[in-house]
Parts: structure tokens; sequence; C-alpha cells
């Protein structure tokens, strides 16, 4: 992806002649509506592993590294990083001199500096616990940085460039202090937040000193709308110019509209369904392995993403480093029903539990759900599909508490297989479900490994041995979807991301 832009000269005049030639409204060009399905829980950015939220902290805040459309993790704030030695214990990087934060001030190796200071310092930030191998940081220079890690960490510039890892303004956050930052928050971003109502409405401004280029939208608004039945019925009216993680069956019918473009497509993320082995039923390996063969995947995908979802086995997306191409694990419910009965279970003495959904927070999540119920009922496990939002899920996930299993889209855009099985499966991490401990010394084996050949194929052996013993079932490659304005220019990518800050009106 291109990030440097160059300003457009007359853009008022251009404005102007696109209307005189029936081109969009000088208004469309300054601004533009998104009816998004979610509030970020926090304006702190490295607090949260929030994936829903990350479009809108991508274009308020920036991180050192960024990765593009082919999953691979390059330069951002930084110019360049390097490898002082071959431990993998010391990185260097170089940042580059041109950016600034929304009070105008420059960015430093400070900034770098006082962000991980502070993640280490709280340990309750999430930050410390995506990079928990940062020991300190160093400040060579106003431009260079060095990271020391307690041990070797491989993938330090994919975590770079991944959740949480966004750089805060230490002058003004001393400044005014940690409640006044969250309330009037700053970063680096292309988009400066002017107005903020919780719940309803983000709006943001362009910013000029941005060290890619001034926005070619002027203004965007994300209006929160959390039923997704609401979004379409915004871009369909015109009260949005664009509305994403919509049903998959209305993407088909808003195709046909000659005001809109809709489009679905996959991207790098997992349908998981995720396990709590400190509920007692889910430490049978036959009730695991029973409910993972019951589900027809493929049927999944052609009832409600139209065969775009791909069907997976593992903990990884299709031609990733972690995917295992050539094992399965087939849809086989003779073979279910077998399995479940070794536990004691049949359709006459059916197993009962609970399945968690959230409901419009990905694309057809809760109907997925439902009919995953479906197929369990049909082997002989009584499935109750409760609804609930992901604040709540992280709420219990992050404490241990939930008493079913729970349908969740795993967020990934590296695509490497730390990420995937290494985080979900790492029995010490507040977010993890499975809680094995026999698994730490291989996940923290596999962490250390700076030979890629080595790491990966560890990784792939773990994905092979997860899946089968159900400690995690993995469902689907997830989609995207997106509708908007046939006015609007709007590039999708392989990370899902929603990125206006790319995005233009067409004249």
């Amino acid at each position: 992806m291109n990030f440097l832009r160059k300003e457009t000269a007359g853009l008022v005049l251009g404005a102007c002649l696109g209307v005189l030639a029936g081109g969009v409204s000088a208004q469309q060009a300054q601004e533009l509506k998104i009816a998004f399905p979610v509030d970020v829980p926090t304006w702190d950015p490295t607090a949260v592993t929030f994936p829903a939220g990350q479009s809108v902290y991508k274009a308020v805040f920036d991180s050192p590294m960024f990765v593009d459309d082919d999953l691979q993790a390059g330069p951002r704030l930084i110019e360049s990083y390097r490898w002082l030695d071959d431990t993998g214990t010391r990185l260097e990087l170089k940042l580059r001199g041109d950016v600034f934060f929304h009070d105008g001030s420059k960015m430093s190796a400070e900034d770098i500096k006082f962000t991980f200071d502070r993640a280490r310092g709280t340990k309750t930030l999430a930050l410390n616990g995506m990079m928990p191998t940062v020991s300190a940081v160093e400040v060579v220079d106003a431009n260079t940085a060095i990271m020391t890690f307690s041990k070797p960490t491989p993938t330090a510039a994919k975590y770079l460039s991944f959740l949480t890892a966004y750089i805060l303004p230490k002058a003004y956050f001393e400044k005014v202090g940690e409640a006044e930052f969250l309330s009037k928050p700053i970063g680096a971003g292309p988009y400066k937040l002017v107005d903020y109502k919780r719940g309803s409405r983000i709006t943001l401004e362009a910013f000029d000193k941005y060290w890619g280029g001034k926005p070619k939208i002027d203004k965007v608004i994300f209006d929160i709308v959390p039923d997704s039945s609401a979004r379409v019925a915004a871009v369909e009216s015109g009260r949005a110019d664009m509305a994403v993680q919509i049903p998959v069956r209305e993407v088909s019918r808003l195709e046909k509209n000659p005001k809109l473009d809709a489009k679905v497509y996959p991207y790098s993320e997992l349908y998981i369904l995720q396990m709590p082995s400190y509920e007692p039923v889910f430490q049978n390996d036959h009730v695991r392995r029973a409910m993972h063969m019951a589900i027809d995947k493929q049927g999944l995908s052609r009832a409600f993403y139209n065969n775009v979802a791909k069907p997976v086995s593992v903990l990884a997306t299709k031609g990733s480093p972690g995917d295992v191409p050539d094992f399965s694990v087939p849809f086989d419910r003779k073979a279910a029903v077998q399995e479940l009965a070794k536990a004691g279970f049949s359709v006459e003495k059916p197993l009962e539990i609970k399945l968690f959904s959230t409901n419009n927070t990905f694309p057809s999540d809760y109907d997925v759900a439902r009919a995953v119920a479906q197929m369990w009922s049909q082997i002989g496990i009584k499935t109750t599909v409760e609804e609930i939002t992901v604040a709540k899920y992280l709420e219990l996930s992050h404490s241990s508490k939930l008493t079913g299993v729970m349908l969740y889209s795993w967020a990934n855009a590296t695509g490497d297989p730390e990420i995937f099985s290494g985080r979900i499966l790492d029995p010490r991490l507040r977010f993890s479900t499975w809680k094995d401990m026999a698994l730490a010394e291989e996940i923290d084996g596999l962490s250390v490994e700076m030979d890629e050949e080595k790491r990966v194929a560890g990784y792939r052996a773990l994905n092979k041995k997860a899946s089968e013993n159900a400690w995690s079932l993995p469902l689907l490659q997830s989609v995207s979807t997106v509708a908007h304005s046939k006015k609007l220019n709007v590039p999708t990518y392989q990370t899902g991301y929603i990125l206006p800050q790319e995005y233009s009106w067409k004249e």
C-alpha cells in the first residue's frame, strides 16, 4: 500500500468543477460517513487487544511497523530496523524525521521509550502482554532507539505492527495525565479526534501534518450502529456513505443497487470455537473431538458466506506459514456420534452445554452459532446459544469465567503462527481459554527460535496436535463485508482494516 500522498492543488476548485460535471458534491469531497458496528472500549490503544476497533485506532494513532496487503511487516513510523546481535535480543529502530503528533509536537525516540516503559510499569496494559519480553528501551538520539528483550524475540518486528503497538506522546500524556488523555487523546495518525459521543459517534478531522500526507477526505464520521440491518439501511438510504460487517446475504442484494458497490472478501482472521478447559465437561477428549467432527464447515461457508469463507482444520489461515495442507478434520457425523458415545452421551441421553456468540459484530456470527448448535444437536449435544457482547466476552475470558464454548473471530493481521496458536493456546495469557500448562514449555521454545524454518515447522506440529486433541476448534477463515457509494474509491485489504485515509471520492 502506498501511504505517501501529495496534496492536490486547487481542491476547492476541483470539487466545484466536479459538481458542474455531475460528479460528487463539494460536501461529499470533504466528508465520509461510515456505519460501523462497534465503539472503541478505551482511547488508550495500548490498553486492549480489540480487533474490531483497530480501524479507528489506525486512523488516530500510528505504529512503528505496518503489515501490508501481502501480510509482510515493513517500516512505518520508523525508516529502518536491524538486529544488533545474533541472539535476537537487541533491536535498533531508526525513527522517521517527519512524524508529528496532533498537537504539533515532533515524535522522537523518547516517545517510543515512554510508551513501552509505561506498558512494562503498569503490567495491565495489553501492550505488555503482547510484547512481554521487552526489558528496556534505550534512547540513543532523537531518532534512534534500541529495544532490549529478555530473551530472543524473532517476531518483534511483527508485533511492532500489530495490536496495541501504537506510540503515545510522552510530553502531552505527562502534561495532562492519563484521565485527560483518555478524554482528549492525540496520536500521530492521519486523523485527529475532534468530537466523541460514546456509543454513538466518532468524528475525525484530517491532520495536515501527517507524515504520509494529508488524507484526501477531510472529515470522517464513524456512526456506531451495532445492528447490522440498521447499517444496511443507513448505506441504502444514503444516510451513510459506507457500511461494514454487513450480512453476506445483504451483499448479494446490494450488489444490484445501481448506486452502491458491495463486496465479500476473505481476510487474515479465523472463526474459532474456544474451549474453556476449566469447565469440567470440556476436559473430556471424546466430547471435544465429537464436537469438532460434527461440524459441516463447508456447509457453513455455503449457507452464510457464499463459499468465500474457507474451511480450516488448524489454527492458521490457508497458505499462511502455520498451515498444514495435508491435514484435515473431516465432517463425519457418524464418527462424531461414536466418539460422543465414548463419553457416555447420545441423542437419547444428551449432553447440555452453552455456546456464546456475538450478534452482528462479525458477518453472520450469530447465524453460524445457531447452525453449529443444530449440528451438535444431531449427535446428542443439546446446545443453548446465548448472545454476548465483545466487552462481556473479554471480561469473562480474561477472568477464566466462560461457562461455555465461545464463537470468536481471532485477529492476526500478520498471519504469523505465533499470533494464532502461539497465543490462542498459551495457558498463561488472560485471553487464552485452554489452560493446559503443559503447553507453556513448547510455546516458549518456539517463541525464541531464531531459525525461521525450525520455528514454522514447530508451529505446524503444534497446530496439528491441537486439532487432533480439539483444544480449540478452527472453523473458517473469516470474511469481511462492505457496501459503499459507487462514488467512493474503497480499496480492501487482506488485513480486513477499514482505512479511510486511503479512500477518495471519484471525480
